[in-house]
């Protein structure tokens, strides 16, 4: 009898040291409306796969806020290997977004503040690192790659609109498809028209987020592009709308003049 419970004490000891182990190697985050996985990925350099796997998500596309999940002990924070930038006379989120290569969102969700909030002259800010672009295979299979790339493209959600433009001050419909796939370390053609020429050709019916979807609208033939979201809708550069924004496929503007899809990655 002694030798069972001495057998069961060192079971429960072993127990509990793996669990010791697997928590001292990871963190715990709360996770914040606007947050997806690949969001959280890169702030603590892991992968979409990991975290999935290490919370035992069934489907990555659905992140509640509030949600706790356990995060690898990996490289350092986006917080700690943050900038930080003394407000002068004058500056605004606009300015030193442009002067940062990142983007007023990402500015003020750094810093914990509204993209329409008043800067204060000698306030701190702490500038996010510019990204690097990834390899696909950091991402992980196909459909995590789509959801990197519906995650990088969401954040640059109401850019303005400037014809040719390809930076954060300004995109037009296929800069921001180049600039996009530029931070996936994957290289675009420059204009829609080359984009629908290359890639692989998606049917409707198959379409994942990530794919290209293409519009006929000022010129003829794929003049208008967009980026597949899932659930019907699409995100683009818009000069009708003012800048980047998210519209369905089934508006009756864009379901008329749909041309097709193409997949890079």
């Amino acid at each position: 009898m002694a030798g069972q419970i001495a057998a069961w004490v060192m079971a429960l000891l072993t127990v509990l040291g793996l669990a010791a182990t697997a928590w001292a190697q990871t963190w715990e985050y709360t996770v914040q409306p606007g947050d997806t996985l690949y969001s959280i990925a890169r702030r603590f350099g892991t992968t979409v796969d990991e975290l999935a796997r290490l919370n035992g998500l069934a489907d990555p596309h659905r992140l509640q806020a509030g949600r706790r999940l356990s995060v690898p002990r990996t490289g350092q924070s986006e917080a700690a290997s943050a900038r930080v930038h003394v407000v002068q006379p004058g500056d605004t989120l606009w300015s030193l977004a442009r002067r940062y290569g990142t983007t007023p969102a990402e500015l003020a969700r750094a810093n914990g503040m509204g993209e329409e909030d008043v800067l204060r002259v000698g306030q701190e800010l702490r500038i996010p690192e510019p990204e690097q672009p990834l390899r696909l295979g950091q991402v992980g299979a196909a459909p995590s790659r789509g959801l990197a790339l519906v995650s990088v493209a969401r954040r640059f959600l109401g850019v303005p609109y400037r014809w040719g433009g390809t930076g954060p001050g300004g995109f037009d419909c296929s800069g921001f498809l180049y600039t996009v796939f530029s931070r996936m370390g994957i290289q675009l053609p420059r204009t829609s028209f080359e984009m629908f020429r290359s890639g692989r050709p998606v049917a409707r019916a198959e379409l994942q987020p990530g794919d290209l979807v293409f519009f006929t609208t000022y010129a003829p033939g794929p003049s208008h592009a967009g980026i597949y979201l899932g659930g019907g809708q699409f995100i683009h550069a818009s000069s009708a709308g003012g800048g980047v924004r998210i519209d369905p496929l089934s508006k009756p503007y864009y379901s008329a003049r749909y041309l097709g899809a193409r997949r890079y990655f």
